[in-house]
């Protein structure tokens, strides 16, 4: 942090800057992030958010769920209504998914994987897992342990601020509190 802004904040009475250093701290892990999977990711035939949509629809599809609507999609996905429509316009032109008209509300669609777009899921996720798994290689088990339930715990922490509390958890992507033991879990 800049000397200029914690001297502000000094003004104004404010004496720790830590959440000024972990907000800028995530920004930054997650520009990074977006360029090397982007870059890495640039000759797949879907871009890495679309492949995050198809991998969250084969999720869906494994935990039971036939299909889901786009505002859930827009939650899970962490982007707004109008840029998931968008992703699931091209998914749909590209022949990966299908829209279904929800038979007990007329007004809403149903999105669920075609089997090209399942296919494509288990083509690509190896490979994502894998580019994700090597941006974690300098870290111990321990420390990642570690990472995963600090992050959840921030992210806890945020949604309670925010007022709206934690959507439950997704089990494909919870993480364990690394001290917990084996029992509690």
């Amino acid at each position: 942090m800049t000397a200029i802004l914690k001297q502000l904040l000094a003004d104004a009475g404010v004496e720790g800057t830590h959440g000024f250093e972990v907000l800028r701290l995530i920004s930054m892990v997650n520009s990074a992030y977006d360029r090397l999977l982007n870059e890495a990711t640039r000759n797949n035939p879907v871009s890495a958010p679309r492949w995050r949509i198809l991998l969250r629809l084969w999720l869906e599809e494994q935990m039971g769920c036939g299909a889901v609507n786009p505002t859930h999609l827009s939650r899970t996905q962490h982007v707004s209504k109008n840029t998931i429509s968008e992703h699931l316009r091209v998914l749909e032109e590209d022949g990966l998914i299908e829209r279904e008209l929800d038979q007990s509300d007329r007004r809403q669609f149903r999105i669920h994987l075609t089997a090209a777009g399942r296919a494509l899921v288990r083509e690509l996720t190896p490979a994502y897992a894998h580019l994700l798994n090597q941006m974690l290689a300098p870290f111990t088990a321990e420390e990642t342990a570690q990472l995963q339930f600090l992050l959840g715990k921030l992210h806890a922490t945020l949604c309670a601020h925010a007022g709206d509390g934690c959507p439950a958890h997704d089990a494909a992507f919870s993480t364990l509190n690394p001290h917990a033991h084996k029992e509690d879990v």
